[in-house]
């Protein structure tokens, strides 16, 4: 049980989640407070099951507690600026977001895998309850990149999949937040999705992936890298349609 809120503050709404930030008199929390799981797919017993482990390895918060019925969750805030906020320079913030991408990507987890082939059709049939011209375009689009999806388990790592700066606690040690559409996939495509996510400009794209390649001695395949690059961009376009239509 916690002390009544002298003071709440919202810290962030997004497309999946309400973050707000509860101070008692002698504690400070951020609560999670999740929507639209069923639209974007998200499994929120798998985000805490993931968020659990990782905290024991502290790259993650703890979870003091959650109710997926009520759709809430409760962790410690933690007094400490985003790697966005921080004042470092592009490339060496590209070097901390590759140490970061490496470290998830080398932690074993035991948690079952998902489909991203399964997962975006999921996202164009909700989209075509709403619009179904626009489903039918985004569906044509995607078509050249099916075999790219059929690759997403070839090398199954532990992924983020949402990398933003703003998700990367500069604590000691980092710890990552917002763990909603984390899971087993691809690695290029956690690093595509930094890449979108974080508009790196072609100089700071070179140092992350220098660095990662440095960490985890994997050979980033610069092509398939801008494959998954051009697929992120499609997804991202895909939630925009459907945030649109629940704003």
């Amino acid at each position: 049980m916690i002390g009544r809120p002298c003071e709440i503050q919202l810290l962030a709404s997004g497309q999946s989640n309400q973050t707000l930030r509860l101070r008692t008199d002698t504690e400070d929390y951020v609560l999670k407070r999740w929507r639209y799981e069923q639209v974007f797919a998200v499994d929120r017993e798998l985000e805490v099951s993931i968020q659990k482990e990782l905290a024991q390895q502290a790259l993650a918060p703890d979870v003091f507690d959650y109710d997926a019925k009520q759709g809430w969750l409760l962790q410690p805030y933690y007094p400490a600026p985003s790697l966005q906020q921080v004042t470092l320079s592009p490339l060496i913030k590209a070097t901390v977001l590759a140490e970061t991408l490496a470290k998830i990507h080398n932690t074993r987890v035991d948690i079952p895998a998902w489909s991203m082939i399964e997962r975006v059709e999921h996202y164009l049939q909700q989209l075509r309850s709403v619009n179904s011209a626009v489903a039918a375009q985004m569906s044509q689009t995607l078509a050249p990149m099916h075999p790219l999806l059929e690759d997403w388990l070839s090398y199954p790592v532990l992924c983020h999949n949402d990398l933003s700066m703003n998700h990367i606690l500069m604590t000691d040690p980092i710890r990552v937040i917002d763990w909603e559409y984390a899971g087993i996939g691809h690695p290029l495509f956690d690093i595509a999705s930094a890449i979108v996510v974080n508009e790196l400009n072609d100089d700071v794209t070179l140092r992350l992936i220098t660095e990662y390649e440095k960490i985890t001695h994997y050979q980033v395949d610069r092509q398939r890298l801008a494959q998954w690059c051009e697929f992120v961009e499609w997804l991202n376009k895909l939630w925009q349609h459907l945030f649109r239509h629940l704003s």
